[in-house]
């Protein structure tokens, strides 16, 4: 690929708000909040575990359809430049609750949080809104949620599970187990909102709803309304990605040590259920020959890699099966916008509710041969994040503003009318949704990833991300990367030895060393390496 190498010029200081706080809004900020505040809106938050923007076609996905989700978009805004600060489930997940980074809620990696730490849902409860959680908590069990928070809460137990799903809730001092058998969990998860909704609305109070899908975490199990559909599915379909075949030329060694590929990761049967693929009539063809599945003696389909498949052909076929099952997944997940819409309506609260759907982090859909997440790469620590709010963002908006999910706390306590607490780091985004003259906008954004080794042989980082480039440190290993993301969105040219970079790589190490010390980051978490779970 032809790079263009000339120097990518300084970004100007612009008016920013660190991530110590909230500074002052502008004054048509203050009106705004002012407004929402006397008509109490409501929040519906849906959230997705690995839904990457570019399986969603308002992003300009090549791969699939999501009209429910696109029309959020079209009726009101998505965001281009939302990023996660630590990009893996948990650590992202109580980053979105607190408000706080990693190092100040103590969630680095999967590991539980505090309960004497109060979450957006508290803050709200004391402002007089009808507070819900439902679905996949992942930042510990059941016992760390505070009943002080949440008027009604149902998590899942850890991961959760696509069929059969149960919850874990309170109930008459005690914690139980509901489950809901012969139901498909993104189908359950819906029809369960709706009824704590319905109770909501019926208290008179404005509500904050956190609705987390289970969907479309690995291992990708579909419903059966899109499972066979899209096992039909070709690469003419599903389209390899450009970079699937990336070699990291150039590259930090933490890229090229990664256990998270398609060729060497996934597992032919849990992952990509080959022998019930080709059992059931899968087809596989690339580049001009066919591949049939593995037998045993008995003539009998097994979980195996096909005889004879050439390296490409396995990254191909990984591919193939990965999305087939991811996207259906989805699927899914898109009729439950379009049913959570419809039922606001139906309500007659939609125009008074802010509708937002993201997902935890961004994901690797076979991107530079990998999957997962973890890297501070654009297709990871770009979350999607599309909202509509008649009353305050203009339908058809894109916001190129940068925000991170250490932000959305503060964003959901300003439409309240409530202050930011001083112990959050993020700020409100309010002015920036409605794209009000003057909002304060930020100039970078500090990430920080914690594990390095483990099953998926990551690396530590830390690094820093603008609109237009992003530095990233690899701090076990000593080795730093820079990308020009402005005109590289790919990430193939590491410039980070290029004499016409050096001037632009020394402004942001010095801006990284700032926010590294207005965030208060003390390295506490610097050795943290890779949690394990243990046995529901």
């Amino acid at each position: 690929m032809d790079l263009n190498r000339s120097q990518v010029p300084a970004v100007p200081r612009r008016a920013f708000l660190s991530g110590l706080g909230a500074a002052a809004l502008s004054v048509r900020g203050a009106e705004l909040l002012a407004q929402a505040a006397e008509k109490r809106l409501n929040v519906l938050f849906i959230m997705t575990d690995d839904h990457a923007a570019h399986a969603i076609s308002a992003y300009g996905s090549r791969i699939n359809k999501t009209p429910h989700i696109d029309a959020l978009a079209q009726e009101g805004a998505r965001l281009t430049n939302c990023c996660c600060t630590n990009p893996i489930c948990a650590p992202s997940r109580a980053g979105i609750l607190t408000g706080r980074y990693s190092h100040r809620n103590g969630v680095p990696t999967f590991n539980a949080i505090s309960k004497d730490i109060k979450t957006v849902g508290g803050y709200l409860r004391d402002a007089g809104y009808y507070t819900a959680f439902l679905g996949k908590w992942h930042v510990g069990g059941p016992e760390t949620l505070r009943d002080s928070d949440w008027d009604r809460w149902m998590v899942y137990s850890g991961q959760g599970v696509y069929w059969d799903p149960w919850f874990f809730e309170p109930k008459d001092g005690r914690i139980v187990k509901t489950v809901y058998k012969g139901e498909y969990a993104t189908e359950n998860l819906t029809r369960v909102t709706k009824e704590v909704i319905s109770g909501a609305l019926a208290s008179g109070k404005p509500f904050f709803a956190m609705m987390h899908h289970k969907a479309p975490h690995r291992n990708w199990l579909p419903s059966e309304k899109y499972r066979a559909a899209f096992r039909k599915l070709t690469l003419k379909d599903i389209p390899l990605p450009d970079t699937v075949f990336d070699r990291f030329y150039g590259r930090a060694s933490a890229i090229r040590s990664t256990a998270m590929t398609l060729e060497k990761h996934f597992r032919p049967g849990a992952d990509l259920k080959l022998a019930e693929y080709f059992r059931e009539g899968g087809v596989f063809e690339f580049e001009g020959r066919r591949w049939n599945g593995r037998k045993n003696g008995k003539g009998e389909y097994v979980d195996a890699w096909p005889e004879g498949i050439t390296p490409r052909a396995k990254i191909a076929l990984a591919y193939l099966r990965y999305m087939q099952d991811y996207l259906a997944c989805v699927q899914s997940v898109d009729d439950s916008v379009g049913e959570m819409t419809a039922f606001l309506k139906e309500k007659g609260v939609l125009d008074d509710t802010l509708v937002i759907y993201t997902s935890d982090q961004g994901f690797f859909l076979g991107d530079h041969g990998l999957y997962d997440k973890r890297f501070i790469m654009e297709e990871v620590v770009k979350m999607p994040f599309l909202v509509r709010c008649p009353a305050l963002v203009k339908p058809g908006s894109v916001i190129t503003d940068l925000v991170s999910n250490i932000d959305f706390a503060p964003t959901f306590l300003a439409l309240a009318g409530v202050a930011t607490p001083s112990e959050m780091q993020g700020r409100s985004f309010l002015d920036n949704l409605a794209e009000r003259p003057g909002a304060a906008k930020r100039d970078a954004c500090y990430c920080r990833y914690y594990v390095e080794g483990g099953e998926h042989r990551t690396s530590a980082w830390y690094g820093i991300v603008t609109p237009t480039d992003k530095l990233v440190y690899y701090y076990k290993r000593n080795e730093w990367e820079y990308f020009r993301t402005a005109t590289d969105p790919d990430e193939l040219d590491n410039c980070y030895a290029l004499p016409s970079c050096q001037s632009r790589i020394a402004a942001l190490k010095k801006r990284l060393a700032e926010l590294r010390a207005e965030l208060g980051d003390d390295d506490r978490y610097s050795n943290v390496g890779e949690w394990v779970a243990k046995p529901d």
